[in-house]
């Protein structure tokens, strides 16, 4: 099964350790979920890497193994090949236009997105659909 993969459950990963961590952990084993992700996320990741990596509370040599460990276990589109759907999610993300590649990626691979973002979940529910890590955690 594809799934998109939003920025906020990485983050989650480093700062929490919690459900989101355990679903990469979890997909690793057994294998079960193709997770995929605009480009766009390796952009916005790197823009707040230092930030991120202060609010982890991991080492260095920490952040970089878990950083490491989810990106293998992501495969990475370029925009160009979702662009045709950007119109439409941005239609649909009107009022929530940061995670508008997500959605158009979503939509092109017709997937749904694993993202803890609870505003993105209410916005595209008609649309793709969105598992919080909780509901990911079921999936194994």
């Amino acid at each position: 099964m594809e799934i998109v993969v939003d920025v906020n459950v990485i983050l989650s990963s480093l700062w929490k350790r919690g459900n989101s961590l355990k679903v990469f952990e979890l997909n690793y084993i057994f294998n079960k979920l193709d997770f995929i992700a605009p480009e766009f996320l390796m952009t916005e990741f790197e823009k707040h890497k230092k930030n991120f990596f202060e609010k982890s509370k991991l080492s260095k040599e920490e952040f970089d193994e878990v950083l490491e460990f989810i990106f293998e276990q992501i495969t990475f589109v370029s925009e160009s090949e979702f662009s045709e759907c950007l119109p439409q999610a941005k239609k649909i993300l009107s009022e929530h236009l940061k995670d508008v590649q997500y959605l158009a990626l979503a939509l092109k691979v017709g997937c749904p997105i694993f993202s803890g973002d609870k505003r993105l979940k209410d916005l595209v529910f008609n649309s793709v659909g969105v598992f919080s890590p909780k509901e990911m955690l079921g999936k194994f």
